[in-house]
């Protein structure tokens, strides 16, 4: 099978979500990704917990499969020169290190670029590589507060409120991997490597960029809703309801139908005069009610099951959906039908389930290649690939240069994770 990115090779020295889950996409789709990593150790991302027996953390393995793992002494002369002679032939150089960081281990744009004019630098940060916030620790949630993302979400009266996970991260990897993609595609114009310089909090403001673009544009702001509906936006038609056997829906009834109020109170059953009160027939007259509509849908919401209720709603063709608990996200029949599960086998692990990968293709479609490395796992298979015999190999792990992971578990240690 050919991959999409077959013979593109990444240097990884990237850590917890933002770089590694980019790296990732990549490597979904057949790049050849080395993990940089620290001897001993490896990236601290290894160790979040929770963990299995052996320090196997699933966290970690979300986001490093398809990769190769190299542990390397970065503040070795021997150990940069090494990364220098791998960036010869390498494609990227990815890292999230705080700005300053790679120049000061010798493996900046300036150094990478000199062993390697078409090499594409990749940097990811919490502020980007210049500017007031550049020096300051970047972390998920604090790109959701500057960003102004978490004065959008929650409601009226409440605090502002977090994403239930590391949304940010996980986008701004995504943009990350996209910056990746065009600095690749652009050299096949050019001939020439670039930098790639991505952020949580631009990511994190480009979240929300139709309230923003609204806002520079007309000086909108978009507080808070209340509570159960969605948007500030949008009206009573447009939220989570709970229904009488405590499971929740949400109600998406704003939309794609000619008479949404009407449509909605039917499937309901309010009664014919409320059914079509005239207030209730225009988006500003929702809006002018919302806590009378809300009202109105949350009381009849409970006289019904969800189930009945999702049948009350498509019958009336207005949209819903089930609020899944999390236990229920992964048995969900379409879920599991884009193959957003997928399992294997680590050994000294078991049997072992991944998140599979968002984006499908037809004909060079990304797969599962490699499991999560053990720290090290590839070292040997790294150097000689790189030009290195047994004899040299064995001179840098004498000499601390590279780990000796790889031996240990040979001889019978328990296995780096």
């Amino acid at each position: 099978m050919t991959d999409a990115f077959e013979s593109i090779r990444i240097l990884d020295l990237t850590q917890l979500e933002q770089g590694p889950s980019a790296t990732q996409v990549l490597a979904d789709f057949g790049a050849d990704v080395i993990k940089i990593e620290r001897i001993g150790t490896g990236e601290i991302g290894r160790r979040q917990f929770p963990t299995l027996d052996g320090g196997y953390s699933p966290h970690w393995s979300a986001t490093n499969r398809n990769k190769r793992s190299l542990s390397v002494d970065l503040k070795n002369p021997a150990g940069r020169q090494l990364i220098l002679d791998l960036a010869k032939d390498a494609d990227i150089v990815a890292s999230n290190f705080r700005p300053g960081v790679m120049d000061k281990l010798g493996l900046g744009w300036d150094d990478l670029s000199a062993v390697n004019p078409r090499i594409i630098v990749a940097y990811a940060s919490g502020y980007g590589q210049t500017g007031p916030y550049a020096q300051q620790r970047g972390q998920d949630l604090a790109a959701q507060a500057i960003s102004g993302l978490m004065a959008l979400t929650g409601s009226t009266g409440g605090a502002p409120t977090p994403s239930g996970t590391f949304m940010i991260d996980y986008l701004a990897s995504m943009q990350f991997a996209q910056g990746m993609m065009i600095a690749l595609a652009a050299r096949e114009r050019t001939g020439r490597g670039q930098v790639v310089d991505s952020c949580l909090l631009n990511a994190a403001v480009a979240s929300h960029l139709q309230e923003g673009t609204t806002f520079l544009t007309h000086g909108q702001e978009y507080p808070r809703p209340t509570a159960g509906i969605a948007h500030a936006h949008n009206t009573a038609l447009y939220g989570t309801y709970e229904c009488k056997d405590g499971k929740w829906l949400t109600l998406i009834g704003e939309f794609y139908i000619p008479r949404p109020w009407q449509q909605c109170a039917t499937a309901l059953g309010l009664p014919e005069d409320v059914v079509h009160d005239p207030r209730f027939q225009t988006n500003e007259g929702l809006l002018a009610h919302t806590e009378e509509t809300t009202r109105l849908i949350r009381e009849a919401s409970l006289c019904f099951v969800r189930d009945e209720l999702m049948e009350r709603y498509t019958a009336e063709d207005v949209l819903a959906a089930p609020v899944n608990e999390y236990r229920e996200v992964f048995e969900d029949p379409q879920v599991l039908h884009n193959e957003m599960v997928l399992d294997a086998e680590i050994p000294g692990v078991g049997p072992v389930k991944f998140v599979g990968m968002p984006v499908k293709l037809s004909d060079t479609p990304g797969r599962l290649r490699l499991l999560p490395p053990t720290l090290g796992e590839h070292n040997d298979a790294v150097l000689t690939q790189a030009g290195l015999d047994e004899g040299a190999i064995a001179r840098l792990k004498a000499a601390g240069v590279v780990g000796r992971e790889r031996d240990r578990q040979q001889a019978g240690a328990e296995p780096a994770w």
